[in-house]
């Protein structure tokens, strides 16, 4: 079969890895076609195989983006299509360095491209992460998100550990079909048994784990929390004649939530579609309904501060808590904001709306700083930030006792992108070894456990109140939480370490 072939298999399968398809166990695989593509080709060759396979994969993995900009951003579709292909090329620049770097490891030994590849890959994904605000969106280890047992090595090495073990697998695999098929050279003993090892080791830890993390979690105080999950259109959501009526709906689902004697009641980000303003009227309406319900609430709302000196204004997509007497007692404003999404980069050069349209660009928050709640902390994840692993630490490290996912992913509609986004949410929960609630205006709301049981879900455009005993983790901080992201700057090291000597060789 041609290579351009093979690196399309790749990249389309794996597409299948992710949900909603669901088919986790294909990312074990997915790469093989692409890796025999590239044996044995040059540099240049190898960077272009990379850039197919990694756009036929990222054209199935984002093209939601095309619903997301043409129905909520203002830009006609043939503009959106425009940026869904920017963004996928920029998607695939990472697989063709990843195409062009494990061509510079073809003639070694089998043994170092088992090392190799895996931490590249990881390499390019940590990156990703962090360039140009990041995006790592759609990871290789998210792929495994079902697998409880082999995910739980995350709270030590991140979900990088898993992507490094999925890339590991299918390099070994490959080279077990290349002797299949070609029957040159020595079987690929060693490399197959290394690989089986891995995968053994770190599923016997998952294992081991869970049991341990279980029984501690048995000693960890609980409430029980309510998430409100209320539909509201994304069409009328920032209309002002619907406000009552949004407010209607929040307060109906908090009532239900209170008759399941729910301790806290979560609703989800931008809940509130005004500017809420604490103090004002006894808090206003949301105040009310807190008294009313005898519970805490913790809300989304657009927030802002005045500086009369400079008669300036601030403006935040925020989280507030309300105890049971109406009073505001907390408050976050998120800080890794969404281009396009809730502010526009070079506004005055291009002519995109937001994605929040009604109201004006949102500023930073101060970082992840934890909501105190009942002798701990809720380490609040407004939308976007729960694909940050950084974050979700920072608020664990910073004394957060669980987290908390405020999002509203109406805008994505019922394309692959809020199961994508949901995924991700298991494994803040297993890094950190900490319960986490899933507030969504639309779904997919959620409670997961700290070994990334999904406790209870709702499904996508639902109006429903879930409500579960969440329990407040104590103890010992995961490795994750406290020392990151070690094990993806160590697979970074090795693959600059291993460019740069290969690089070094050829001049």
């Amino acid at each position: 079969m041609r290579p351009l072939a093979l690196a399309l298999i790749s990249g389309i399968s794996l597409v299948f890895a992710f949900p909603p398809f669901g088919l986790g166990a294909l990312a074990w695989f997915t790469f093989i076609p692409l890796i025999l593509a590239l044996e044995g080709q040059g540099k240049l060759k190898g960077f272009l195989l990379g850039i197919a396979s990694g756009a036929a994969f990222s054209l199935g993995a984002v093209y939601w983006v095309v619903h997301s900009m043409s129905n909520y951003g203002g830009v006609p579709v043939y503009a959106s299509i425009a940026v869904m292909l920017l963004l996928v090329i920029y998607l695939s620049l990472y697989w063709g360095v990843f195409g062009l770097v494990y061509t510079l490891a073809s003639p070694m030994e089998r043994t170092a491209k088992l090392l190799i590849a895996p931490a590249v890959w990881v390499a390019l994904e940590y990156m990703r992460g962090y360039l140009l605000t990041g995006f790592p969106w759609v990871l290789v280890g998210y792929t495994q998100s079902d697998y409880l047992p082999l995910i739980q090595v995350a709270d030590t090495t991140g979900v990088w550990g898993v992507s490094f073990a999925v890339i590991a697998f299918n390099t070994a695999a490959s080279f077990a079909a290349s002797y299949l098929l070609r029957r040159e050279g020595r079987a690929p003993v060693l490399p197959l048994a290394i690989a089986a090892a891995l995968v053994a080791t770190i599923a016997s830890y998952g294992f081991v784990r869970m049991k341990a993390v279980d029984r501690d979690v048995e000693r960890w105080s609980g409430i029980k929390v309510g998430v409100a999950q209320g539909s509201i259109d994304q069409a009328v959501k920032w209309d002002g004649r619907y406000q009552d009526s949004t407010i209607d709906i929040y307060t109906a689902l908090t009532a239900e939530a209170s008759d399941a004697m729910a301790r806290l009641v979560i609703w989800p980000e931008t809940a509130i579609p005004f500017y809420y303003e604490p103090g004002k009227v006894k808090d206003g309406p949301v105040g009310e309904i807190a008294r009313k319900s005898g519970s805490y609430i913790l809300t989304g709302s657009p927030s802002y501060t005045y500086n009369p000196v400079s008669n300036e204004a601030r403006y935040f997509n925020s989280a507030y808590l309300l105890n049971p007497l109406g009073d505001t007692v907390g408050k976050y404003d998120k800080f890794h904001l969404v281009p396009f999404g809730e502010y526009v980069p070079l506004r005055g050069m291009l002519p995109f709306e937001k994605l929040t349209a009604g109201i004006g660009d949102f500023d930073e928050g101060s970082g992840p700083v934890p909501i105190p709640f009942e002798g701990g902390g809720i380490g609040t994840l407004v939308c976007f930030e729960s694909i940050f692993p950084e974050i979700s630490r920072g608020h664990v490290r910073g004394g957060a006792t669980v987290l908390a996912n405020l999002t509203n992913d109406a805008w994505f509609g019922y394309t692959s992108a809020p199961y994508q986004h949901f995924q991700m949410s298991v494994f803040r929960a297993v890094e950190n070894k900490s319960f986490l609630v899933r507030a969504a205006n639309t779904g997919i709301s959620a409670v997961i456990d700290p070994n990334g049981r999904v406790r209870k879900k709702t499904g996508l455009f639902e109006r429903t109140m879930i409500v579960d005993e969440v329990r407040m983790r104590q103890g010992a901080l995961t490795f994750y939480t406290m020392y990151g992201d070690l094990f993806a700057l160590g697979c970074s090291v090795i693959a600059a370490v291993f460019v740069g000597t290969r690089l070094k060789r050829r001049r």
